[in-house]
Order: structure tokens, then C-alpha cells, then sequence
């Protein structure tokens, strides 16, 4: 058994997806192994990802939730990470993640995400919904946490029941915030990644803002588990 493993959902990312591999094999810590859960791509997502050494599983439904719980259930690791095809990862990414794990009453481990492609803004607005409003977030016991960066232990990732799959927006938000009932919540500025501006660079940070703010009002104001639109970028 591998100590983790690194789940990526993957939905038409043959442009995107050997770049994350390429920073994943210079990973200092070496213990883990790669799933790809793939939702039916109709390029070469698969192939490229096979080649560069991933477990590849098949999931037809699609639903970002559904295919890290099927990862998750596959998952051979102590410790899941989870993150994107468009992301990619400092040398000491996993190394660090994997010493906050060292701690037994650790149950989740997240940190910020910056900009791989930043425009004039993007630096301030990931900076702030990323890093600072998660440091200010997490010392009250909420955690602002991000999708392309996030790690849970296996068995307390699979007793709180993984990701709500009736979300497709915010998953990777509630589930970290139901999990602090199994464990301790750790939010780490230095295990931050690089990932993509182009969900924002194509609907624009108002409408974006507008829609996770709504989430968030639905989910734990409201109380209800229902998905959202959500337009898959590429």
C-alpha cells in the first residue's frame, strides 16, 4: 500500500494534463500513486495520463463529486489528495501535506491557491479568497477550502461519507467543514498550488463571486443540498 494517493477528475484535459503530471514527477516526497477518474473525455486525457504511469478509472456519470468519491473508493494511499488537471504543484507539495498528517488528530489539510496565468487582478483576488480570507476563516473553525488543494486521511474521508455528490458547487467547501467532526482541520499558507484563471477569465469575477456567494448562502444558511449551474470550462 502507497502511503497516498493523488486524485484527479478529468473531462477533456489532453491540453492541460502532462503539464500536472510533469510537476508531479518532481515531487520530493515519492510514496503515492496517481488516479485519474475520468468522466468520458473525448480526446486523449486517458491515453496521455497512462502513459505518464496513472491508475485510470472510468466513471460515466458525470458530477466532480461523483468521480472523487469513485477515486476515493479505488484509492490505495493513507492519506487522498485531491487536485486538478489544470493545476500544478511546488516540488515539497506533497512532502509537506503528508507531514501535517504526522499529527494522528489531523483529519484534512488544505491550502491557497494562486494564478499559473495572472492578469492585473488575479493575483489580489486569489491572494484574499484563498489565503487571507481562510487564515481569518479557519482561527473561528470555518474552512475556506479549494478543490485543487485539499487531502483528507483515507478512513475519516470515507466514515463523514466523502463529497455530497448532490453538489456540484462548493463540495470541496462542506466537505472539509463536515469533516472537523473527526478530526482537526488544518489550513497551511506554504502548501499552496498554481492553477488556471480560465473559469474567471470566461464568466468574469462578478458573476463568479455571485455564484459561490449563493452557494454558500444554500448551503449553510439555507440548508439545502442541490446542484447549481455550473458551466464546464475547458
Amino acid at each position: 500500500m502507497v502511503k497516498a494517493s493523488v486524485i484527479i477528475p478529468t473531462l477533456n484535459e489532453a491540453k492541460r494534463i502532462s503539464r500536472c503530471f510533469e510537476f508531479l514527477s518532481h515531487q520530493t516526497f515519492k510514496d503515492f500513486e496517481i488516479i485519474v477518474v475520468d468522466s468520458g473525455s473525448e480526446d486523449e486525457t486517458a491515453d496521455i495520463a497512462r502513459s505518464m504511469g496513472a491508475r485510470i478509472l472510468y466513471e460515466p456519470r458525470l458530477g466532480v463529486s461523483v468521480a472523487k468519491n469513485f477515486g476515493a473508493a479505488e484509492a490505495r494511499g493513507e492519506i487522498l489528495i485531491f487536485t486538478d488537471a489544470d493545476t500544478v504543484h511546488p516540488s515539497r507539495w506533497i512532502e509537506k501535506i503528508m507531514g501535517h498528517f504526522s499529527d494522528e488528530k489531523v483529519a484534512c489539510v488544505f491550502g491557497p491557491v494562486k494564478p499559473a496565468d495572472p492578469g492585473p487582478l488575479d493575483n489580489a483576488i486569489y491572494a484574499i479568497a484563498t489565503d487571507y480570507l481562510p487564515r481569518f476563516a479557519i482561527a473561528f473553525g470555518f474552512a475556506i477550502a479549494h478543490g485543487s488543494n485539499q487531502a483528507f486521511r483515507r478512513d475519516i474521508f470515507l466514515k463523514a461519507g466523502g463529497y455530497d455528490e448532490r453538489l456540484n458547487v462548493l463540495e470541496d467547501n462542506e466537505l472539509p467543514n463536515r469533516i472537523k467532526a473527526f478530526g482537526k482541520v488544518v489550513f497551511d499558507p506554504d502548501v499552496w498550488v498554481l492553477t488556471s484563471t480560465r473559469r474567471y477569465r470566461r464568466e468574469g469575477y462578478i458573476r463568479t463571486t455571485m455564484k459561490y456567494a449563493a452557494a454558500y448562502w444554500n448551503i449553510y444558511v439555507k440548508k439545502i443540498r442541490q446542484p447549481m449551474e455550473y458551466v464546464r470550462i475547458r
